[in-house]
Parts: C-alpha cells; structure tokens; sequence
C-alpha cells in the first residue's frame, strides 16, 4: 500500500498507516477539495487527519463523528 509508513501531524509519529476514504467520510471534505479522488487518512485510534496524495499541507482533520475508534484494551 502506498500510504502504508507516512508521517501524521496529529499523531506526531512517522509509522502511522493511511487508507482512502470511504463512503460519507467523502461527502465531508467535498467542498474543500471537489474533484480530488486522492484523499487519504490516518487509522490510528483516536485520529481524524486526512491528506492529498503527496501533500500533506493540503490535508485536514475530519469532524468528531469521524472519529477511528480506540484501540480494544489488551486482555
């Protein structure tokens, strides 16, 4: 996967894995970014950062209900 080691401002770290967005996440950014099908996010717990393919700058943080949930607590 292309975004499978990128760096995530929110997260602060380097390793974080990205993938597309789906379904309503896209109804959400489509003013800012109309025609763009390139948009991809963060899935660590608790992370709401998305970005362009190859720029970063561009990328954003999706509402609270967008949310990845956190991590099962380890047993």
């Amino acid at each position: 996967m292309f975004f499978a080691k990128k760096y995530c401002p929110t997260c602060k770290k380097y390793d974080r894995k990205f993938r597309m967005l789906e379904g309503r996440e896209w109804t959400v950014v489509e003013q800012r970014h109309r025609g763009r099908t390139d948009l991809w996010r963060c899935t660590s717990a608790g992370c709401r950062f998305y970005q362009p393919a190859h720029h970063q700058r561009d990328g954003a943080r999706l509402p609270e209900e967008f949310q990845n949930p956190a991590a099962e607590p380890a047993e």
